[in-house]
């Protein structure tokens, strides 16, 4: 399973938006694009598109009676803060109200990716994302 995604925001914060795009063996089975998540910071709408992606992707394994224990998950990301984060290599300080937002969001994206076979997180360059997902 691949799951491809970036986020953004008009401003910094501001109006957050994402796209997505979930692969199992090289076929498209989920997808969106410029998905509207509200108010908020460009590293939340980073972590708002990957977790639609995994909920999305979580649903359709379910509805196929495909056990997600059975799958290896490799997750493409052009942002090192959420790589980091899921791979815990940096610490989410919660002091602050966007700090506790991204620890939920990182939490709840890290619960579902523990529930594949096993899961890797790859950083690649913002020009992969510009292309997929034109922005």
């Amino acid at each position: 399973v691949a799951i491809f995604f970036d986020g953004g925001c008009l401003g910094n914060p501001g109006q957050k938006y994402g796209s997505f795009q979930v692969l199992f063996d090289g076929k498209q089975i989920a997808a969106r694009s410029r998905v509207d998540f509200g108010h908020g910071t460009n590293n939340e709408a980073e972590f708002n598109a990957l977790k639609l992606a995994l909920d999305e992707a979580a649903g359709w394994f379910q509805g196929k009676a495909l056990d997600l224990k059975t799958l290896s998950l490799i997750v493409e990301t052009d942002s090192t803060i959420v790589r980091n984060r899921l791979v815990v290599k940096n610490v989410i300080f919660k002091k602050y109200p966007s700090s506790q937002r991204m620890f939920a969001l990182a939490a709840e994206c890290l619960g579902i990716m523990n529930q594949f076979g096993k899961f890797e997180v790859v950083w690649q360059g913002r020009a992969n994302n510009v292309e997929r997902f034109g922005h």
